[in-house]
């Protein structure tokens, strides 16, 4: 399995259609700002659900939409709705900025809300991880979630927002870190919850592709088609292949 999925990341062989590369949130760096392969900010919303940009409840443009459907043109290029900033000083992880479209203007640019959301408070995070920094040249990339290729990169350990180990690795060193991680990662309750949800996800797929309602326009042939992608639920390989383009693991420490 380690090298199956080593080749799979190494060549991106899996199809380059199933979603779409994600605009990064940044990193601050000695006064040099890098692209960001995590969010930090997601662990930090699920604990703290009111501080959310967009559902959170704290930002007045969206006081009017209370109860409607926020007019945010959500791309699929940015599934979370904001663009966070941090920077690491005095050897720890601080946000500093957090950005958001505003549905005020016609050309829907992103603006700050981090005075709106946090005042002049320094935001503890609490955050425990691995921060993945590109540092190097593009190599490829397989249009999913983060799985971007670079000739080097730089990985923070956080232990609760402080940096208890950094350091710069090559693309061959990369790889193998990522294949240890997923590895310890697929002994977690976690990854047993992402299967369940993958599956039950196919069959709700399979059930609305098939329905006389989406096929009623479709020929018999289309039908039989349709019927053939759907005959076999996909095997645990793939599923496992997909999660480990896709699944951001951050949280899972392992040494590198």
């Amino acid at each position: 399995m380690k090298f199956r999925l080593l080749i799979i990341i190494f060549t991106f062989t899996i199809s380059k259609i199933f979603a779409t590369a994600q605009a990064p949130d940044k990193i601050i760096i000695e006064n040099k700002e890098y692209n960001l392969l995590n969010n930090p900010l997601e662990f930090f919303f699920a604990k703290n659900p009111e501080f959310d940009p967009i559902y959170g409840g704290k930002i007045k443009m969206f006081d009017k939409y209370k109860t409607e459907i926020i007019p945010i043109p959500f791309s699929t290029g940015n599934y979370r709705g904001y663009i966070a900033t941090f920077k690491i000083e005095n050897q720890l992880l601080k946000l500093i900025d957090i950005k958001i479209q505003n549905i005020e203007s016609e050309n829907r640019e992103y603006i700050s809300v981090y005075k709106e959301l946090f005042g002049d408070k320094n935001i503890i995070l609490n955050y425990s991880g691995i921060l993945v920094i590109p540092t190097g040249d593009f190599l490829d990339s397989a249009n999913f979630g983060y799985s971007y290729l670079y000739s080097k990169y730089r990985l923070l350990t956080i232990n609760n927002d402080k940096i208890t180990k950094e350091k710069e690795i090559d693309k061959d060193d990369y790889l193998k870190f990522k294949v240890n991680q997923f590895t310890k990662y697929k002994k977690t309750n976690q990854y047993k919850i992402e299967v369940k949800n993958y599956y039950e996800n196919w069959k709700d797929d399979k059930k609305m592709e098939l329905s006389k309602k989406n096929t009623k326009h479709l020929t018999k042939n289309e039908i039989l088609q349709l019927k053939k992608e759907y005959e076999n639920p996909p095997s645990l390989e793939m599923v496992e292949n997909f999660l480990f383009l896709t699944k951001n693991i951050d949280f899972v420490i392992v040494e590198y």
